[in-house]
């Protein structure tokens, strides 16, 4: 999946970049560039000796809900403690077994039976969480708008064909170049929404479009704000390697890595770190640090005040045939997410 590019490549393939500027109006091409719920805990349930039920099922904390206390709980759906109780489930039960979403169930309750009433609810561990499972198929996410591209193309909307998570991710389909995307808001964030670690999950369909000249530059992360920020940003060369870059729309900034990767059909994990006070960009790909592309202080990043945040590919230059990615488990937080 590893190849490295030769010296004469690398040459011609920031050559073919630098010209990626004139595929959009305004600068607004490619160039060089790159929640999780909480899990549930089980409520130990104290019971009294015997059969035919516990005698009392305790409180029981599933994701950040509390179960009210309930009469007759089983023994199943907590760390029963006392008798083993064979009885019915609780009212306002046991609710290990129900995670957050995108999450795992947890604790000692993690496999109980049916939960009582008043269940656990959806958590997220971080400032930010979109598991794109909220929405119409076909429509924009639930809290995200359209980010209109520079082109005629949307094809960008909630899908149930893939999914790394849940049932639904966000799905990108297009030929066009210069499709729209959809972005979600960052002003709830605070003093996060500029400086902050992100992760998404992404997958391309099989068989990978490959360029059959030249490269071809896909954008599937920008940060929004007096110029667009590309974290999550990749150039194809025609062998089907890529190399990560941060980009800009007029393509002033910055160094690309090797093309050391390869697109292969399944869930792979991005994550990128940014600092407006300090132009600070990091990325990751699957856990390993890209530092090729890193930066600190560098202001032809163009970096300032963050308002959204879009996802959804756009490519910049004409791929032969249909280019289909989806995203899925976004996540923004203060400190460094992880792959898991």
């Amino acid at each position: 999946m590893q190849a490295m590019k030769s010296r004469a490549v690398r040459i011609l393939v920031l050559a073919a970049l630098a010209g990626c500027s004139s595929q959009s109006p305004g600068g607004g091409t490619g160039g060089a560039g790159a929640g999780t719920g909480g899990s549930g805990t089980g409520g130990a349930a104290t019971g009294g000796s015997g059969t035919g039920g516990a005698g009392t099922g305790g409180a029981a904390t599933g994701g950040s809900a509390t179960g009210g206390s309930g009469t007759g709980g089983a023994g199943t759906g907590g760390s029963a403690t006392g008798g083993s109780g064979t009885g019915g489930a609780s009212t306002g039960g046991a609710a290990g077994s129900a995670a957050g979403s995108g999450g795992h169930a947890g604790g000692q309750g993690g496999a109980a039976g049916a939960p009582g009433v008043g269940g656990a609810s959806s958590a997220c561990p971080h400032k930010l969480c979109e598991d794109f499972e909220s929405g119409t198929v076909g429509g924009v996410p639930t809290g995200w708008t359209a980010l209109a591209g520079y082109g005629s193309s949307t094809g960008v909307g909630l899908a149930n064909d893939a999914a790394h998570g849940g049932s639904m991710s966000l799905k990108s389909n297009s030929s066009t170049t210069g499709q729209g995307r959809v972005e979600k808001a960052l002003s709830s964030l605070g003093a996060t929404a500029t400086k902050h670690w992100g992760r998404i999950f992404y997958k391309l369909a099989t068989p990978v479009v490959k360029p059959t000249s030249g490269v071809l530059h896909i954008t599937f992360v920008a940060l929004q704000g007096t110029t667009e920020n590309r974290v999550v940003d990749t150039v194809e060369m025609t062998n089907g390697t890529h190399q990560w870059i941060y980009n800009v729309p007029d393509d002033s900034c910055c160094t690309g890595s090797d093309y050391n990767w390869s697109f292969d059909g399944s869930w792979h994990c991005a994550e990128w770190y940014v600092d407006l006070s300090t132009k600070s960009y990091r990325f990751f790909t699957d856990g390993a640090e890209v530092t090729q592309i890193g930066f600190t202080g560098n202001s032809n990043a163009k970096m300032s005040s963050w308002t959204a945040l879009g996802v959804g590919e756009i490519f910049y230059q004409q791929p032969p045939s249909t280019l289909v990615m989806w995203f899925d488990d976004l996540a923004i937080n203060d400190s460094q997410i992880g792959c898991q």
